[in-house]
């Protein structure tokens, strides 16, 4: 049986990041995902999510600028009639979109290179005791078990942990630029989970230093909400709109001075996302 300091499940761009971050720390630490590595000729890294990402974790992570594409600045709000949008306009770039293959290889390799070992093609099967059961390789005997396996985290419902009973689902369309337009838009806007993997692994690093189980209540359920504030405002909000009626109202309402002020708070404003560097430095203190 192997045995490793940290596993974390699911080889996502938050995976591999709390990965790095952890094996930079001199931990040994192994990835698994259960979508398999490519074959030959094909240029997917087996590991799919969105291509689009936000200005703060633009901030925070090294992407590389030749796997971007050019900033989004333009938000349109549209009602179910498709009429009349509401255009909101940052002086930041706001968004980008991302060639992501070339992303999660860039994430892969940095994680190897840390020191991380990342296994395409293993699934999670279940935790008991300290033991994880894999399908696709040997059961593992892990320290501390991280689970960045998305929404439906099968880590999460094993481990006791909080999961998702609801969720907003839509759809995402990704259009060429036309010729002779200033520039591309966006008609949504998501949230920069990524920037809670730095905040993740300053947790779990603390933890297995010090075996202090207070350390890891600055990850707490709790906590995060807190600093997901506006962000669930605006989740509350769109969840009580039921119906195109109120949808167009509540659209139109956007359409005043203070309405429009409102939305580019939520979607633009630095309050709207998670401070992790609070957590942080109180981690740096307890050291």
């Amino acid at each position: 049986m192997r045995r490793v300091d940290v596993l974390v499940v699911g080889a996502g761009l938050a995976g591999l990041h709390t990965a790095r971050l952890l094996a930079r720390r001199g931990l040994d630490v192994l990835v698994i995902d259960r979508r398999r590595p490519p074959g030959p000729g094909t240029r997917t890294t087996g590991i799919r999510t969105t291509g689009i990402f936000v200005r703060r974790t633009l901030d925070d992570f090294d992407l590389p600028e030749h796997l971007l594409g050019p900033g989004i600045r333009d938000v349109l709000l549209y009602p179910p009639s498709r009429r009349s949008p509401v255009r909101l306009t940052s002086d930041r770039d706001e968004y980008r979109v991302a060639d992501m293959p070339g992303v999660y290889r860039h994430a892969r390799h940095a994680a190897q290179a840390a020191g991380a070992e990342v296994l395409l093609g293993v699934r999670y099967v279940g935790a008991r005791a300290g033991v994880v059961t894999l399908e696709g390789a040997e059961p593992v005997a892990a320290r501390f078990v991280v689970g960045a396996d998305g929404a439906r985290s099968h880590v999460a419902r094993d481990l006791g942990l909080d999961v998702n009973r609801r969720f907003l689902v839509g759809a995402e369309l990704v259009h060429p630029i036309a010729p002779g337009t200033s520039g591309p838009a966006f008609h949504c806007g998501l949230d920069p989970c990524l920037r809670l993997s730095e905040l993740a692994a300053a947790v779990v690093a603390g933890y297995l230093r010090t075996g202090d189980e207070d350390v890891l209540r600055r990850y707490d359920g709790g906590a995060l909400r807190a600093r997901f504030r506006g962000r669930l405002l605006l989740r509350r909000a769109f969840a009580g709109v039921r119906s195109p009626v109120a949808a167009e109202a509540a659209v139109g309402l956007l359409r005043g001075r203070a309405g429009r002020a409102l939305a580019a708070r939520v979607l633009f404003g630095d309050g709207s996302f998670p401070d992790v560097r609070a957590g942080l430095a109180d981690l740096a203190a307890t050291r």
